[in-house]
């Protein structure tokens, strides 16, 4: 398989997750009206997908660094198309929570394997470009999927979303099966042994070089997982957009993080990747000011909301690309491992964060965009005690 042919695919597996749970984004009032739950309640369905989709990152990166990259895709994606099957004929928000629960459970290899398949692949000097394209999917997924999903419930339901996504992961399935070969030539016995286990994510986590990296990535996945969990209920809610038309500005907001993506792959080797992560870091904390103060001073409409978000999500495309190469590319016989806790953490803190964010919506803004404002600084803060402030820390390259 050529490297251009790598590449996309392991950016289509890395987009999976965040695609499947952003795509429900504008359907949150229909799924709330449709079950007759509450707002918040509807809401719930976003962040049960990212607990399962964090939990399952612990076990799926080991499993492939014991068994292989592949076998662990192969399982966890029929996993995942069954239980896509399952959340389009659900009754009640409890069997379709527990239904996305299989279903991010199913998607927990995309991400982490993807990731730890770029490790085995690429040599040093150009794993953190490669992050960066990769880093451009990952901004994709959740770009188009409230586009799909706007347009998908306006013609079929929201249920029919489930079906879609359902034969989305069968064609990636199909293109597992087909087009990858193994990537894991060291397969490590002992990878999925208890005390193995969790002596390696112990190293990981006492390592502070690690966590400094590991650190920017969740605050800034945080924060843009905040404005993913509040954004259907201020523009759709509160500002009166369309379904169709929040998956365009939805659209323009996610979008920024793209371009950052792609100019951060551009200047990665000249400015180095702490470079990169303070740059972003200050672009963040600007739009993070901007965000309160147009609300506070009275400004609230669809561009007051839109673009500002669309200059913080630019901010944190520098970061993401050049985060994951910092904390997962030591780690060469453990990648597996080390991209699982990244995605974990990632998912986790971003799940918390939403769910927070939207149990303080009161009518207004001002929740979400205080959220989003302290973002900014505290990753700076954290970046530079943990990375910038200390010599080069030594890298525990090999696993315990």
């Amino acid at each position: 398989m050529s490297r251009t042919v790598l590449i996309a695919l392991i950016s289509a597996l890395v987009m999976l997750g965040p695609f499947t749970n952003n795509i429900m984004v504008p359907s949150l009032p229909s799924v709330a009206s449709g079950l007759q739950v509450t707002f918040g309640g509807a809401q719930l369905i976003l962040s049960v997908f990212m607990v399962g989709f964090a939990a399952g990152q612990l076990f799926v990166g080991p499993m492939s660094d014991r068994f292989g990259r592949k076998p662990v895709l192969v399982i966890s994606l029929s996993l995942f198309v069954v239980a896509s099957g399952l959340c389009a004929v659900s009754p009640d928000l409890a069997t379709l929570s527990v239904a996305r629960l299989i279903q991010a459970l199913g998607a927990s290899a995309s991400m982490s394997v993807g990731r730890a398949i770029v490790r085995d692949s690429f040599s040093s000097d150009r794993i953190a470009q490669v992050y960066a394209y990769v880093g451009t999917a990952l901004a994709i997924g959740p770009i188009i999927g409230p586009i799909f999903g706007g347009l998908i419930e306006v013609s079929a339901g929201w249920r029919a979303i489930f079906v879609f996504v359902g034969a989305f992961g069968a064609l990636m399935l199909i293109s597992i099966l087909v087009l990858l070969r193994e990537t894991n030539r060291q397969l490590m016995p002992n990878a999925t042994n208890p005390r193995r286990l969790i002596a390696n994510y112990a190293a990981l986590l006492s390592n502070r070089e690690y966590m400094g990296y590991v650190m920017c990535n969740i605050i800034c996945y945080g924060g843009i997982f905040a404005f993913t969990s509040c954004s259907a209920y201020v523009l759709i809610e509160l500002l009166k957009v369309s379904p169709e038309t929040f998956g365009a500005l939805y659209a323009i907001t996610v979008g920024g993080y793209g371009v950052g993506t792609l100019v951060a792959s551009q200047f990665t080797r000249r400015l180095g990747l702490n470079g990169m992560i303070v740059f972003g870091g200050l672009v963040m904390t600007i739009s993070g000011e901007i965000i309160v103060i147009l609300p506070l001073l009275g400004y609230f409409n669809i561009w007051t909301v839109i673009l500002p978000f669309a200059r913080f999500a630019f901010g944190t495309g520098f970061v993401f690309s050049n985060g994951q190469a910092g904390s997962i590319t030591p780690y060469p016989q453990m990648a597996g491992a080390a991209a699982s806790m990244l995605s974990c953490l990632q998912m986790s803190f971003a799940a918390i964060l939403g769910a927070v964010a939207a149990g303080f919506l009161n009518g207004t803004v001002i929740p979400l965009a205080w959220t989003v404002f302290w973002i900014g600084p505290v990753m700076l803060f954290l970046f530079y005690q943990l990375v910038l402030r200390r010599p080069k820390a030594v890298r525990r390259g090999e696993a315990v």
